[in-house]
């Protein structure tokens, strides 16, 4: 019997998480169950479950997804010559994620804001959405620690609370877009900046 190749798993994996995403935004999370993942995949319940063992790691490879995109711009910006200000840092990641947004069949702002829901009461889920936001705040934090090293942010900021607010920015844009619209990601970085000069 000839060998799968790592493209072919690859590409199958990837038709049952985009059936995923697809199910939990028409349905919700808690609605959809892995039997509605199975029949949209159109694949075996065996072929899921070789790749997913339920809905808890749909969301991790959802967190997985949005971190990959994200981390190669907190990357950059970290190892730049040059360190930004923190605005500029989260213009940088919103335009990020805007991209990945848009490029995917299923807007995946709307499975996140799901699994930040069920986290509340979902232990599981609450392990995975924690991780991802730790491991962003954490690259957040190294960001406003080299904005207020080189000057770009007053000598007194402390650079685990400016990280804070940065992940409330970029969670409050996602949000925002969600429920009260689409929020046009240059206004919304140019809102910032005015009210960083009053």
């Amino acid at each position: 019997m000839p060998k799968v190749s790592d493209a072919h798993l690859a590409a199958r994996r990837e038709q049952v998480l985009q059936a995923a995403w697809a199910c939990f935004s028409d349905n919700g999370f808690h609605a959809t169950t892995m039997a509605d993942v199975i029949a949209r995949s159109g694949l075996s319940a065996g072929a899921v479950y070789r790749y997913f063992t339920g809905k808890a790691d749909l969301i991790r490879a959802t967190a997985d997804r949005a971190l990959g995109a994200v981390g190669p711009t907190l990357a950059a910006i970290l190892a730049a010559d040059e360190a930004i200000a923190p605005v500029d840092a989260v213009d940088r990641i919103l335009e990020t994620l805007e991209r990945v947004l848009l490029s995917e069949p299923t807007d995946i702002s709307r499975v996140a804001m799901m699994a930040w829901a069920e986290s509340l009461s979902a232990e599981d889920i609450h392990a995975i959405t924690n991780s991802a936001m730790t491991t962003l705040r954490h690259s957040l934090v190294q960001v406003a620690a080299r904005a207020r090293d080189a000057g770009r942010l007053p000598p007194e900021a402390d650079a685990a609370v400016v990280a804070q607010v940065m992940m409330s920015l970029v969670v409050g844009w996602v949000v925002q877009r969600n429920i009260a619209g689409v929020v046009h990601r240059e206004q919304y970085v140019a809102g910032i900046r005015s009210m960083l000069r009053t």
